[in-house]
Parts: C-alpha cells; sequence; structure tokens
C-alpha cells in the first residue's frame, strides 16, 4: 500500500475532531441548564412555567445538535436540512396549538362521592 493510499483511507470518513475540553464544557452547561429547569419548577411563575422550561429545553438540545452531533461543523446542506425539518416542526405544533385553543373544552364535573369514579355509572345504594 502507497503512502498516498494510506494517507487517503485513513482520512477518509473522519470527520471533525473537537478538543475534550469543549465537551466537559458544554456538559457542565448541560448540567447548569438541568439545574436551572429542576429549580424553575420549584418557582411560582403563574402562566410562564411552561415557557421558560421550554425555553431552557431548546437551548439545551441546540447545544445537543450543535456541538456533539457535530452540526456545527457540517456542510450548508446539512444545517438546511436541518433548519428545514425544526420549520415544519414548528408550523405542526402552531397549527396543533391553534386547534387545542380554539375548541371549547369544559371541565369534567367533580366526582359526587368518595367512591366514585369520573366516568363510572352512578352506584345505588
Amino acid at each position: 500500500m502507497s503512502a498516498e493510499h494510506a494517507h487517503a483511507h485513513q482520512s477518509h470518513g473522519a470527520g471533525h475532531i473537537s478538543p475534550i475540553g469543549l465537551y466537559v464544557t458544554i456538559f457542565l452547561s448541560l448540567m447548569v441548564l438541568t439545574a436551572a429547569t429542576v429549580g424553575a419548577a420549584y418557582l411560582d411563575l403563574g402562566q410562564f412555567n411552561f415557557l421558560v422550561a421550554m425555553i431552557i429545553a431548546v437551548f439545551k438540545a441546540s447545544l445537543v445538535v450543535w456541538f456533539f452531533m457535530h452540526v456545527k461543523y457540517q456542510s450548508s446542506l446539512t444545517k438546511l436540512t436541518l433548519a428545514t425539518g425544526i420549520f415544519f416542526l414548528a408550523i405542526l405544533l402552531g397549527m396543533m396549538l391553534i386547534d387545542y385553543t380554539s375548541k371549547g373544552f369544559t371541565p369534567m364535573p367533580p366526582p359526587t362521592g368518595p367512591d366514585s369514579v369520573i366516568g363510572a355509572p352512578p352506584v345505588e345504594h
């Protein structure tokens, strides 16, 4: 095997190699964000609890995709494919939320006694 062929064979399929310090930094960032998620769950933010949790989750997912899945070092086509998937996911979630909020939901009536089960026929005594 010639030296050129060996070099070409070794470089074939080799991706970007990130320094270990970067992985440690991202891991520690994910741990801090996880602690922030747990801390936010104990805070009474009213209607903003879900929003804060989702913002932290999106940031954590972005770190994982960008660095651990090496999207940062991929071609523009890969980044465009990822962005397109996220765009259509946002459209589908938006349509689902529009449908969910447009329906007039009525709460179920409370149980009538200590032994009652919601949805079960009433028991005659």
